[in-house]
């Protein structure tokens, strides 16, 4: 697999117009209803991921959360000023996430090209979509 430093392969086999289709009409609904729209996503993740696997997913938003929040009190300033680790390296497959040990981190020497050639040899050593039930890799 060719590395593109734009785009992990953990994110280019997802359906973007479709999961766009979604976020944007839940993004018409008020927070609250988001919020229920969220849990009622929980239920269906726990039998397809794992107990384990929700427990890691709800870490990481809280991660995402935290740096947006992070960044919003700084703004104009980039990551120079934040405090709180970057997101998991690797990202979603199929049957729901799988991560390098390392932490997304842009001030890294060979910054975010290095990181995606990373996630290219782990998506290859887990066997792309092929091993983890989606269409090839």
């Amino acid at each position: 697999m060719a590395v593109d430093a734009t785009r992990s392969p953990f994110y280019s086999w997802l359906d973007h117009a479709a999961i766009r289709d979604v976020l944007r009409a839940a993004l018409l609904l008020p927070a609250g209803e988001r919020m229920v729209l969220m849990k009622g996503l929980i239920p269906e993740l726990v039998e397809d991921v794992g107990i384990k696997g929700v427990e890691s997913f709800v870490n990481e938003l809280g991660v995402k959360a935290h740096r947006y929040a992070e960044a919003r009190a700084h703004p104009g300033k980039g990551g120079a000023t934040r405090r709180i680790a970057g997101e998991p390296l690797g990202g979603p497959i199929p049957a729901g996430e799988a991560h390098l040990s390392g932490r997304r981190n842009p001030r890294r020497p060979g910054g975010r090209a290095l990181e995606r050639q990373w996630e290219a040899t782990f998506w290859d050593e887990i066997g792309g979509l092929s091993a983890v039930g989606g269409q090839g890799s």
